[in-house]
């Protein structure tokens, strides 16, 4: 790992301009060479870049997740790049749910399903970045049923690094002036090895158990073992994207040390996530390339991606239709919070 220390900064930046408009960035570097960018499109992680080789250069190095270079791709592509999503991630079967007596009728946009909060999510909103306590706080403020969710909300997204320069912090918050639903996550692509393959890549999640999904990815509530899965990630095992594509959810148990792990030993190079919620789904994609945004020739194109994972730590999915999942329901006025914390070795 790199020895020397740098000096800890945060700040906001003109990224570009888009129809007359200053589109803004927020920039942190740790102590240890560390740099993270941060969206205002989605309070996305623009990117996490290590150190050079040298040690020299803070930033300088492998970009560790998916970078796009225009805010319209985080605006319009799929795959929600990097965001923050809310107010309730990953699906909602049938796009209904129900708070108390109350059916909410939502946005079906994966078939009959409701994927992470459909077309209106804080996935593609504008949201307000300043400095904040050495950190980027990234602010939203979402009308009453603006999404299909109750309440006049706020959310809420703290990035910052530890003190020691080797870990980036996110914590999510919301609160509602009605009841409502939440259950907020962070999609960064990862992929550790410079862009290589995640083959050369192990990863790591202690868990009980995947749950059983049907064929619209919607959670049965049962259970299935490692041998169901396929693989045993309860010991650092391969990914190798030749072999399957994973989309699954995988829950916790209480005492565990942390959610999942990623690493890459041909480079010594490691990411240990920790939550303070009980599940994680896992989501690989094969790379590739990405189309300009419909109508907008400034954006361009995106090319050559490398294959990537997610590691997504939430409650569980269609919870709202599962009573034995626990409860994504937040009272009024009440503080719903998540805690990541991003740990690196290189």
């Amino acid at each position: 790992m790199a020895q020397k220390r740098f000096e800890p900064t945060a700040e906001i930046l003109d990224w570009t301009t888009y129809k007359r408009a200053i589109i803004s960035k927020g920039r942190l570097v740790s102590r240890m060479g560390l740099v993270a960018e941060i969206g205002e499109v989605g309070a996305s992680l623009l990117s996490l870049r290590l150190p050079d080789a040298d040690g020299e250069v803070a930033g300088g190095g492998d970009a560790l997740t998916w970078e796009f270079t225009h805010p319209l791709h985080y605006l319009m592509s799929e795959g929600a790049v990097g965001g923050v999503i809310g107010p309730v991630a990953n699906r909602i079967g049938g796009a209904k749910a129900t708070i108390g007596k109350r059916t909410l009728k939502l946005d079906a946009n994966e078939g009959d399903n409701c994927l992470h909060s459909g077309a209106r999510s804080t996935l593609y909103r504008f949201w307000h970045l300043s400095v904040e306590n050495d950190g980027i706080l990234a602010e939203l403020e979402v009308p009453h049923r603006a999404d299909g969710f109750p309440g006049r909300r706020v959310f809420k997204a703290f990035y910052r690094f530890n003190d020691q320069g080797d870990a980036l912090e996110l914590t999510l918050s919301m609160r509602s002036t009605r009841d409502t639903l939440v259950n907020m996550t962070h999609h960064p692509y990862w992929n550790l090895g410079g862009g290589e393959a995640l083959t050369g890549h192990l990863l790591e999640i202690p868990a009980l158990g995947a749950l059983v999904l049907d064929e619209g990815q919607i959670p049965t509530g049962e259970m299935m073992d490692w041998e169901a899965v396929g693989n045993d990630f309860s010991k650092p095992t391969s990914l190798d994207l030749k072999r399957a594509d994973y989309d699954l959810h995988f829950v916790l148990p209480e005492d565990r040390g942390f959610n999942a792990r990623l690493s890459y030993p041909r480079l010594g190079r490691s990411l240990t996530i920790e939550s303070d919620k009980p599940g994680i789904q896992l989501y690989t994609r094969s790379g590739g390339s990405l189309e300009a945004p419909s109508g907008d020739a400034e954006a361009g194109a995106v090319e050559g991606l490398p294959e990537a994972v997610c590691l997504e730590p939430q409650l569980h999915p269609d919870a709202p239709n599962h009573s034995e999942f626990p409860s994504i329901e937040l009272r009024a006025k009440e503080t719903y919070e998540h805690r990541m914390i991003y740990h690196l070795n290189w």
